[in-house]
């Protein structure tokens, strides 16, 4: 004997409209046409060449720019707190007045670089290369970059 709650199923799948009945709508999702567009979008852009990138006064922070190649990038006054910046090439790269707060720069290449009025405090720095790197009037406390990296 089939039951009435049978019956009520069977007539209730029957009525339902198909479950696929909506046209599908196919997406285009293009690739990032540049590492910048990566950058800004997702907030990493690890290993990216961003050779001579104009970063000026960009809003950096707790980016994942590690083994990122930056020689000769224009960093003036941006922000890059909480960064990680580890094993990133930014050897005469531009970053006087930048924030490097608290950022990772483990074996980052920082030689003549210009670090003239920048805030890298606390940032985590051993084995980094600091050879001709300009640091006047730069707030390095806790950092240890003068020494070229935190024993």
């Amino acid at each position: 004997m089939v039951s009435l709650r049978y019956i009520w199923t069977v007539v209730l799948v029957l009525l339902a409209p198909p479950a696929f009945a909506a046209p599908v709508v196919s997406l285009n999702v293009e690739p990032f046409t540049t590492q910048m567009e990566q950058l800004y979008q997702f907030g990493a852009c690890r290993s990216c060449d961003l050779r001579g990138a104009d970063l000026r006064d960009a809003h950096l922070i707790g980016v994942d720019l590690r083994d990122a190649d930056l020689r000769g990038a224009r960093l003036e006054g941006a922000n890059l707190e909480g960064a990680d910046l580890s094993g990133a090439r930014l050897d005469d790269a531009q970053l006087n007045g930048a924030v490097l707060t608290n950022t990772e720069l483990s074996g980052t290449d920082l030689r003549r670089a210009d670090l003239r009025e920048a805030v890298v405090i606390n940032a985590y720095s051993p084995d980094v290369l600091t050879e001709g790197m300009q640091f006047a009037g730069a707030d390095l406390t806790g950092s240890h970059l003068i020494y070229g990296g935190a024993p």
